[in-house]
């Protein structure tokens, strides 16, 4: 009877294990899908089957002792690789466990849309982030720090004035505060498939580039349309109207 329940202990124990290391593989699939990270995964495993070719199948042993030693220093050629991914990884991990929550206020969600659909009928162009869980800190060090009350005045104060050296960065929107504007944001690369049939503007691509490595909201108006954009978690909500922009701040900006 003891042995039966070993076994089916064992059985469990295993079946637990599988199911672990499923779901740990198909999220690092979904993160570095679309990306070069699939394509550097893909030469590596190209080197782990000509490594165990080259031991065990044609005995070579100069070769086989010069690609043991390559593996020798694998974890950190991995971890110099896909840094960006693992960082991104773990700052969501840790937003998560830390349970950090950037609310922002319904009167100053007024004050932002307000703003942006005065910048949309001006064709002014703008672009604003505003933070959820993970920190925008290094980001905002790259623009003119200002830590102000949000109003629809400062922004528009910033966007409008297209001769202002602010005009063309980004505002940062953190825990009710404009943090910095003239900010500077990761572009997104043009060979990605996004799956937007436009061709993206500096501005989009900044969004867009923002959300793929944060939980960030990021409001892009353009200057040559008007047109509103939202872009979040990787993906680009295009040509929103107001009332669905106001429902996008409230549902996402809230997480």
């Amino acid at each position: 009877m003891e042995a039966m329940l070993n076994i089916y202990n064992t059985y469990i124990v295993n079946i637990l294990d599988i199911f672990i290391f499923a779901i740990i593989f198909y999220r690092i699939i979904l993160i570095i899908k679309g990306t070069m990270a699939i394509q550097i995964v893909v030469g590596i495993l190209f080197i782990l089957g000509f490594t165990i070719v080259a031991e065990y199948v044609l005995h070579l042993r100069v070769l086989s002792w010069l690609l043991n030693r390559l593996w020798v220093t694998a974890a950190v050629i991995f971890v110099v690789i896909f840094q960006p991914e693992i960082r991104n990884v773990l700052a969501r991990i840790g937003g998560r466990l830390w349970g950090l929550k950037a609310k922002v206020k319904d009167s100053y969600i007024t004050e932002i849309v307000e703003a942006v659909e005065d910048l949309s009928v001006s064709m002014s162009g703008g672009l604003v982030a505003i933070g959820n869980k993970i920190g925008l800190k290094n980001f905002t060090e790259t623009g003119i720090s200002l830590n102000a009350d949000i109003s629809k005045e400062l922004l528009l104060s910033i966007f409008k004035n297209k001769s202002a050296p602010l005009h063309d960065g980004a505002i940062i929107i953190f825990n009710d505060k404009i943090l910095a504007a003239g900010c500077l944001l990761p572009l997104f690369p043009l060979n990605h498939d996004t799956g937007v049939k436009i061709i993206l503007g500096t501005r989009h691509r900044a969004a867009l580039g923002l959300s793929e490595v944060t939980d960030a909201v990021i409001i892009v108006v353009s200057e040559e349309t008007g047109r509103i954009s939202v872009a979040y978690k990787g993906k680009l909500n295009c040509n929103i109207s107001s009332a669905e922009l106001r429902e996008i701040i409230s549902t996402t900006a809230r997480l």
